[in-house]
C-alpha cells in the first residue's frame, strides 16, 4: 500500500522574494522526520544524497532530482546545517514557477520487488483547489512543525484522487543539473579509498532501478554487443549488467554497467567473453566455435559521454576475477 507525504511550500524555499520574484535555486524542505518515506541518508558523509525518480503532477514522465542531506553540523567541525532538501530542478519545476507558495505538494510512494529506491508520483494543490481545506487540516494538525504530514493509512486520504501510473513503461528524463551532480559524485567515489567513500557515495548515490535507467539511457536502450534490441510493449529483453558484481564490491555507478541482451548478460556474467581497456571483446578461447566468437576483438559500443563508459578498474576486475568462470561452472555447446 502506498504511503503519503504532504508539504505545504513556504516562500524561503522557493526561493521567492518579497516582492514576489524568484531569486535562488528552489528546492522542497523535507522533514528529518520523514519515518523511512524516503531514503536514508548519513550523517557522516558530508552532504550526502541520493537519486529520486518524481513523476510530476503535469507528466506521467519519471524525472530524477536529488535529494540532499545537508549535514555539516555533524560531518564538520564548526558546521551549522542540519536540513533535507528535494532539489527542483528545470524539468520539475518549468520556468521555476510552476510551485508557488501556499501550495500543498503530496508525494505517493510507489514501491515494488526490483525497487531498491521508490517511485514518487507528485500531486500539486493550490488553495483554490475544492479539497485544499481538507489537506491544510492534515498538514495543520500534523505532529511534525513547519508544514509536513505524514498519512500511512490511504483512507485518511482518499478524497484525493489517486495517480495511476505505469512506471514500468514511462519515459524516462535525466536533468542536466542531475547529470552534473553524477559526474562530480562518481568521479569522487573513483578517486576516493577503495572500501572507503566508494563504499559510502556509490552505494547511496544509486540504486539498483537508478542504476538501470541511467545505463539504458546511456547506451540507447540497445544491447552493447550486438547494437540490437527485441521490445514489445513493456517487453524488452535488455538488461544491465555490472561489470563488477555486486556480490563482489562492485557499485551501482553508471560506469559499472553496460547494457546487454538476456542472453550476452547470461555470457558476461559466466565469463565466455570479457571487455579490454580499449573497449575490444575478448572471448574466451574455449567458446570462439560458438556464436560468440563472430564477436571476438570487435569493437564494444561505449557512450559518448566518457563518465558513463565502462571504468577501467571494474574492467579489469572482470578480466582477472569473471574472464574463465564458466570453466568451472559447466559451459555451452559449440556449433562444432
Amino acid at each position: 500500500m502506498s504511503t503519503y507525504y504532504l508539504k505545504k511550500l513556504g516562500t524561503q524555499e522557493l526561493g521567492v522574494s518579497p516582492d514576489g520574484t524568484i531569486a535562488r535555486g528552489r528546492y522542497i524542505y523535507i522533514t528529518k522526520a520523514y519515518d523511512n518515506f524516503f531514503p536514508d541518508l548519513s550523517k557522516i558523509v558530508k552532504n550526502d544524497n541520493v537519486l529520486l525518480p518524481i513523476v510530476p503532477p503535469f507528466s506521467d514522465k519519471k524525472i530524477y532530482t536529488t535529494l540532499v542531506y545537508h549535514n555539516d553540523k555533524f560531518s564538520t567541525t564548526g558546521g551549522t546545517r542540519d536540513e533535507f532538501r528535494l532539489y527542483l530542478n528545470k524539468d520539475i519545476d518549468p520556468d521555476r514557477s510552476y510551485f508557488k507558495p501556499e501550495d500543498i505538494v503530496v508525494f505517493q510512494r510507489e514501491e515494488g520487488e526490483q525497487r531498491q529506491i521508490p517511485d514518487y508520483i507528485l500531486q500539486r494543490f493550490s488553495p483554490e483547489d475544492p479539497i485544499y481545506p481538507k489537506l491544510a487540516e492534515l498538514v495543520s494538525s500534523s505532529s511534525i512543525r513547519g508544514g509536513h504530514a505524514l498519512i500511512f493509512d490511504e483512507n485518511e486520504i482518499d478524497f484525493i484522487p489517486k495517480r495511476n501510473v505505469d512506471l514500468s513503461a514511462v519515459e524516462v528524463i535525466i536533468p542536466s543539473e542531475v547529470m552534473s551532480e553524477v559526474v562530480i559524485q562518481q568521479t569522487e567515489v573513483l578517486e576516493g579509498e577503495e572500501n572507503g567513500i566508494e563504499e559510502t557515495r556509490g552505494v547511496s548515490l544509486f540504486g539498483s532501478e537508478s542504476f538501470r535507467d541511467f545505463v539504458m539511457m546511456a547506451y540507447e536502450y540497445k544491447c552493447a554487443i550486438t547494437r540490437k534490441s527485441i521490445s514489445y510493449k513493456k517487453l524488452n529483453n535488455l538488461e544491465t549488467a555490472h561489470i563488477q558484481p555486486k556480490a563482489q564490491s562492485g557499485t551501482y555507478l553508471p560506469c559499472n554497467g553496460i547494457a546487454l541482451s538476456r542472453d550476452m548478460h547470461w555470457a558476461f556474467d559466466k565469463g565466455f567473453f570479457t571487455i579490454s581497456d580499449d573497449f575490444k571483446i575478448i572471448v574466451h578461447d574455449e567458446v570462439k566455435s560458438t556464436i560468440l566468437g563472430e564477436y571476438d576483438n570487435k569493437p564494444l559500443f561505449i557512450p559518448h559521454e566518457q563518465y558513463f563508459q565502462p571504468e577501467k578498474k571494474y574492467l579489469k576486475h572482470h578480466r582477472e576475477k569473471i574472464f574463465g568462470l564458466f570453466l568451472y561452472s559447466g559451459s555451452i555447446r559449440s556449433d562444432s
